[in-house]
């Protein structure tokens, strides 16, 4: 074996939810008998047009893709209404937030942020050789910003502030947000990751984005995996200052995003009436979600997102594979918490169904 950084060596991989084919094929089922909400992706398909516009690029494929991002970047620009010259594009936002903790990161440095939160916090943390800085959520599994604030040390370089968080669903009101920023030295760089944000109907939520706009210590994220249906494509972007951007991008690799994926986010946007009804059919359903949980008395956060995150037992993995079984693919977490993906009204109703079957054998 080549010698591995200890650091990278000690990082945990990263488990993402499994395949349809894969449990099928486990479990002796059809892929088609299969619910996977584990992986927080919409439950239908792209929006209209995009497989049309995908497709009248497919023969151009011997060529790099655009690294300026004109039309992806004039079209972003227009919806939501911010200068193109403060727009930053990526392989996902997790390949950003992976360019910003190289950037910003290095020997002698610290990240902060909430936990649990995203995963890959952790991760880019160690790839980055900054130390991780884990700062329990508050109640209601809510981040305790004034935890964070008194975490920031002196070698901080970043913080990472996930609103809606993932995997509780949770939010922070948008005065608190601007309150936390304000406190924030000036040195260090606050990542907004809004990854759920259209899913938020809570009326004291607003996006960090006037924020990133007025200040060059503050990047938000957002992608187009989630409302938009594009997980494959893996499309992100980041608002920022033009000075902030062009300095987060001397650690990003050129053609980072194929120009299927760009022509894809692109054809996504400018349907305003589909994505209000997706947004109102995720909320239906996260209601009648939420609503199960209380009505059977489970340990759950008030989400704000495309999932809910419920306790289920002792142990999360068990829990898991029971429901995994009878063939719906739920996310095992820590501590006997799972998170559940808003899924089609059918699959929202198979989940409830395999939920009672297992109820008298999960110990809450």
């Amino acid at each position: 074996m080549p010698r591995i950084r200890p650091d990278i060596a000690s990082i945990r991989p990263y488990v993402p939810g499994r395949h349809i084919d894969e449990v099928a094929r486990d479990i002796g089922m059809r892929p088609d008998e299969i619910v996977k909400l584990a992986s927080n992706e919409s439950p239908e398909g792209p929006f209209p047009g995009v497989a049309k516009a995908v497709a009248a690029v497919l023969t151009e494929s011997n060529r790099y893709p655009d690294t300026d991002f004109y039309e992806l970047r004039r079209v972003v620009s227009g919806a939501i209404e911010v200068p193109p010259d403060h727009l930053w594009f990526g392989n996902g936002s997790v390949s950003l937030l992976s360019h910003l903790a190289l950037t910003i990161g290095g020997p002698g440095t610290s990240a902060v942020y909430a936990w649990p939160s995203f995963v890959m916090y952790r991760v880019i943390s160690r790839w980055a050789m900054s130390e991780p800085i884990e700062v329990p959520l508050g109640d209601g599994f809510v981040h305790d910003l004034d935890a964070l604030r008194a975490a920031i040390r002196d070698d901080t370089s970043v913080v990472y502030l996930a609103n809606p968080n993932n995997p509780t669903g949770t939010l922070v009101a948008a005065d608190a947000i601007d309150e936390f920023i304000d406190s924030v030295p000036e040195e260090v760089l606050i990542v907004v990751d809004e990854a759920y944000h259209h899913f938020v109907d809570d009326e004291s939520y607003a996006t960090a984005i006037p924020q990133a706009l007025a200040r060059p210590n503050v990047v938000v994220l957002r992608t187009f995996s989630k409302i938009y249906a594009l997980a494959a494509y893996r499309v992100g972007f980041g608002i920022a200052q033009p000075g902030t951007i062009s300095e987060l991008m001397k650690s990003q690799a050129p053609f980072s995003v194929s120009q299927v994926a760009q022509v894809a986010a692109a054809a996504s946007l400018g349907n305003p009436e589909e994505l209000a009804r997706r947004v109102e059919a995720n909320a239906a359903g996260r209601r009648r979600l939420l609503d199960a949980l209380v009505e059977r008395d489970i340990r759950h956060a008030e989400s704000q997102t495309n999932f809910v995150y419920c306790k289920l037992g002792p142990d999360s993995a068990a829990a898991a594979a029971a429901f995994t079984k009878r063939g719906v693919i739920i996310r095992p977490m820590s501590g006997g918490w799972v998170r559940v993906t808003i899924g089609t009204q059918a699959e929202n109703q198979r989940f409830v169904a395999v939920l009672d079957e297992l109820l008298l054998n999960l110990q809450r």
